[in-house]
């Protein structure tokens, strides 16, 4: 059973590396190193302080505000730090069915929130820029097969081929039904109704839920889009034919695949 101390840890953890979370979203599509210079103002490009960089407290103690030019510091900052802090919460109990096999719980936290904070600068790059980093889905598909390579050492055999097997075939259908998909899209609307990162996407979720988490993933997310949209119309923030970051979408339900695991939701689905 995991404690309440776990709990404030993993907050504590989640928020810290949703500080680094904000640094690549920004960076990246701005072609800057993730790694160095140390985090500075947007705007004055003033480099922060230790005091000025604390995840969550900085911001409400600066009032939103850069301490040398005073300009706002957009919300979704602490926003993006709060939100993984909860998930990693949330994330300590994730069921991922391709994982079931292995009882290291330490492993399973830590692909757990690798996968998430991987799903998060996607998502936001992608609501950004409508574009995927190629750099964050090369991280996805390496750390996906360092899990199954790490699941074969953990198995009865000494390196079980079988999960690198099944996962590589994954990835590879799901790109070419997933890119087939978005090609027969464009001819029927006379434009990219798909963005070309999204196959990738796919195809890298493939690594980290099989066959069949795929699948359910990406029905998920049609959902999920399907939903959104229809309420955008309804209260007009989305207009028609208006072009939507499908990432996010993907993202979410590759999570809750991930958090729920497939044999909960095929149950759920089967009673429907």
């Amino acid at each position: 059973m995991i404690s309440n101390i776990i709990y404030l840890k993993a907050f504590v953890i989640g928020t810290c590396i949703g500080s680094f979370l904000n640094v690549i979203i920004y960076r990246f599509p701005n072609d800057l190193s993730i790694i160095k210079p140390r985090s500075f103002c947007p705007s004055c490009n003033t480099q922060l302080t230790w005091r000025e960089n604390i995840p969550l407290i900085s911001w409400f103690i600066q009032v939103g505000k850069c301490k040398t030019c005073k300009t706002n510091i957009s919300f979704r900052y602490p926003l993006i730090e709060l939100l993984t802090g909860f998930l990693f919460i949330i994330f300590l109990n994730s069921s991922p069915s391709l994982y079931a096999s292995s009882s290291d719980l330490f492993f399973n936290i830590c692909f757990s929130w690798i996968f998430l904070s991987l799903l998060i600068c996607i998502a936001f790059i992608d609501i950004d820029c409508l574009w995927i980093p190629q750099g964050l889905l090369n991280f996805g598909f390496i750390s996906g097969l360092l899990g199954l390579i790490f699941l074969g050492f953990v198995g009865n055999e000494f390196i079980n081929i079988v999960f690198l097997l099944k996962g590589l075939v994954s990835s590879l259908i799901s790109f070419f039904i997933f890119e087939i998909f978005r090609r027969v899209a464009k001819y029927i609307f006379k434009k990219d109704a798909i963005g070309k990162g999204d196959s990738k996407l796919v195809a890298m979720l493939a690594l980290w839920l099989g066959p069949i988490g795929t699948l359910l993933a990406v029905g998920l997310s049609y959902i999920f889009a399907a939903t959104y949209c229809f309420i955008g119309l309804s209260m007009n923030f989305l207009r028609l034919r208006q072009a939507i970051p499908f990432a996010p979408f993907i993202s979410l339900g590759g999570l809750t695949v991930w958090f729920l695991g497939n044999d909960f939701i095929i149950s759920k689905i089967l009673r429907i």
